[in-house]
């Protein structure tokens, strides 16, 4: 993958964009009898519709309570100012709801939704992560070829679905990574401030 070629910069929200550890899943699990193993939002869409609403109710109170307290990740709107700067088109990828990023884009200080050109909630993909839908979607979106795109998050479904789409991806290692892709992305980095170098025309 050529580096040389990208045009376009995605990006996963959550422990991301936002600073790591907010939403607590594994408390989601317990409070929705989630299976440890089972991705959250694939369980609720199997259970029954009664049961499905009240599982949809604790997650989306999570993902409130994260949304009023999100902080943005060391370095990421600088990050963020730096690359429109350097004409890169930006956007955002994720499986949480576009409420909750309205809502945590607003304790940020420097950046805006209007920064993003596109903003891809589980509203709007029709299969989420690791599928690559909503990579392909935002292509689209953002004007671009799959190829001519990068896709940077925390966890392997954002490495999954980008590779599945074509686009280069990076990902961000913290200290609650718990599970690494494999195989591995086409670059790892321990602070988002590193991509300055890898996306450096």
């Amino acid at each position: 993958m050529n580096k040389k070629n990208i045009r376009a910069v995605l990006f996963d929200f959550d422990g991301t964009l936002t600073v790591p550890g907010l939403i607590d899943f594994l408390a989601i699990k317990k409070e929705i009898e989630c299976p440890v193993s089972s991705p959250i939002l694939e369980f609720i869409a199997s259970l029954p519709s009664a049961r499905q609403r009240r599982a949809a109710a604790v997650l989306e109170r999570y993902e409130d309570k994260a949304a009023e307290t999100a902080r943005p990740n060391e370095g990421a709107e600088a990050l963020v100012l730096f690359l429109k700067r350097r004409g890169f088109r930006l956007g955002i990828l994720t499986r949480n709801r576009r409420r909750s990023i309205v809502v945590a884009l607003k304790n940020f200080r420097k950046i805006s939704a209007d920064d993003f050109a596109v903003i891809v909630t589980r509203e709007d993909a029709r299969k989420l992560k690791p599928h690559p839908d909503g990579v392909l979607f935002a292509a689209r979106r953002l004007k671009v070829v799959p190829r001519e795109m990068a896709m940077v998050g925390d966890y392997v479904f954002d490495i999954e679905a980008g590779r599945l789409a074509g686009a280069l991806t990076v990902f961000l290692e913290s200290n609650h990574t718990t599970k690494w892709p494999d195989p591995p992305a086409d670059f790892s980095i321990r602070r988002l401030d590193e991509l300055r170098s890898v996306f450096l025309r």
